[in-house]
């Protein structure tokens, strides 16, 4: 089989206390603020002849949304997150401190060994949570070398997930977990494409 499974699954309360007449200053002080801040955006959205740019309005939220959230052009640009955030479980103490602990295969050629969150295994694409880290057992420890992202209770008949921007992250449902699967070589280059699903270069790592 080739993937063999066994899933099993302050607040800081500040108190702030102050006397009534710093309290009431302080509050006195916020309202001008907000006030100002009000006037600013209503003038600085305004036309010359003293209309609303609705415009310019719209486009000050969009900024705003934007810098609020991350935004993504590309899946280069997703790739490029997802390494930056996967960095941390080139310790493998890591990854089993944060829910990636579970064996859930042995070595798999050109893949390595799969390791299981139980708790992420959902119907979700969450792109910094992958489903499972992949580890190569190396003269030196553990090595990471990519994840794998796997979807349940989709209907293997498609369509496949909607993972990364664009068409070159190719789903594959594999029946044995009975669930979509995705590879992507983030933490070990790929001859055959960051989204293959394996990796020729593994071997070469395997002690």
């Amino acid at each position: 089989m080739y993937i063999q499974w066994s899933i099993n699954h302050k607040f800081y309360i500040m108190k702030l206390n102050y006397h009534s007449k710093a309290f009431n200053s302080l509050i006195t002080a916020n309202y001008l603020l907000l006030s100002c801040f009000i006037a600013f955006m209503f003038f600085s959205c305004s036309a010359p002849d003293g209309s609303v740019d609705l415009e310019t309005m719209n486009k000050n939220v969009e900024t705003a949304n934007l810098k609020a959230g991350i935004h993504y052009e590309t899946w280069q640009d997703q790739i490029d997150r997802l390494t930056k955030k996967t960095q941390r479980f080139n310790n493998f103490q890591v990854a089993v401190a944060q829910g990636w602990g579970e064996a859930v295969s042995e070595h798999v050629t050109g893949m390595g060994v799969h390791y299981l969150n139980p708790d992420l295994a959902d119907d979700q694409f969450e792109l910094e949570k992958p489903e499972a880290l992949l580890y190569v057992q190396t003269s030196e420890g553990k090595q990471f070398v990519g994840v794998e992202y796997l979807i349940f209770g989709l209907s293997p008949d498609g369509p496949a997930p909607e993972g990364f921007i664009g068409d070159n992250d190719v789903w594959f449902y594999n029946t044995d977990v009975e669930a979509w699967t995705l590879h992507a070589w983030v933490a070990l280059e790929n001859s055959n494409g960051v989204f293959a699903p394996t990796n020729p270069d593994v071997e070469n790592l395997k002690n």
